[in-house]
């Protein structure tokens, strides 16, 4: 769970000001001083003008911008559920990987300058507040084949498997299972990474495909993952690969 400072310690208004007062940032830490100030400067313009008509509040089942003050707005972005904010993986959070929703009654991509903006702010929240990264150990898959790949060094017994082919630069999984131990399985956001050659540092899943899978499974019940298969642009089916996720325990 991340935990904000009281927002007590702030005076903003109820609008974007575009500044943070010194005074109202003392005694915080330089980091959290760092993430107010870029949320201020550099993210909330961008989603008051771009966002705000439908996400502001005017639609609750889309309004994870809504807030009473600037503050309370950032708050309900970050804590937002599916996560489009991912502090653990900041460049491939959905707000930037979204594009143009248009044709379904959205609005357009964000221009390259707005998406810098953004990332710099969620950059700076992740180090304001670190993810401790719940990651499965590495694994290289293998393809003609299932891979099953053990989950229980996670905290609690699991199993994933998948079929996974190349296909030009990215790569398509199939038959994506699921299969909790004895004591079920609740999981929250689970996020493929690879380790491209020579890559200290995982590479994400650069659209966050599984964002909004959460579930909550029986002892021993298999669910497909998600939709059952996936493509992955960027992947290389014979690079390592590991899979976090924000939550992983037993069953609820």
């Amino acid at each position: 769970m991340i935990r904000f400072w009281p927002l007590a310690l702030v005076a903003l208004g109820t609008g974007c000001t575009g500044e943070i007062q010194s005074d109202n940032l003392e005694g915080l830490p330089p980091a959290e001083q760092v993430a107010r100030t870029a949320w201020v400067e550099k993210a909330l313009p961008v989603f008051t003008t771009t966002c705000n008509t439908c996400h502001g509040g005017s639609m609750p089942e889309v309004a994870y911008i809504a807030g009473a003050d600037d503050l309370m707005r950032r708050d309900t972005l970050v804590n937002y559920v599916p996560r489009i904010v991912n502090l653990g993986a900041p460049q491939s959070s959905r707000v930037l990987t979204k594009g143009d929703h248009s044709a379904t009654g959205g609005g357009p991509a964000l221009l390259s300058n707005q998406a810098t903006d953004i990332l710099t702010w969620i950059v700076a929240e992740a180090k304001a507040h670190p993810v401790e990264a719940i990651r499965s150990p590495m694994f290289t898959p293998v393809m003609g084949m299932d891979n099953t790949i053990d989950l229980t060094p996670l905290g609690t017994a699991a199993t994933l498997t998948f079929s996974i082919q190349q296909l030009g630069d990215a790569v398509y999984l199939t038959n994506l299972k699921l299969k909790a131990g004895a004591d079920g399985l609740y999981f929250e956001h689970p996020l493929f990474e690879t380790y491209p050659m020579g890559a200290t540092d995982p590479k994400p899943d650069p659209v966050d495909t599984f964002f909004a899978v959460q579930q909550n499974l029986m002892p021993d019940q298999e669910i497909l993952f998600g939709t059952g298969a996936a493509t992955i642009s960027g992947f290389v089916a014979t690079d390592p690969m590991s899979i976090r996720f924000d939550v992983f325990e037993k069953k609820h």
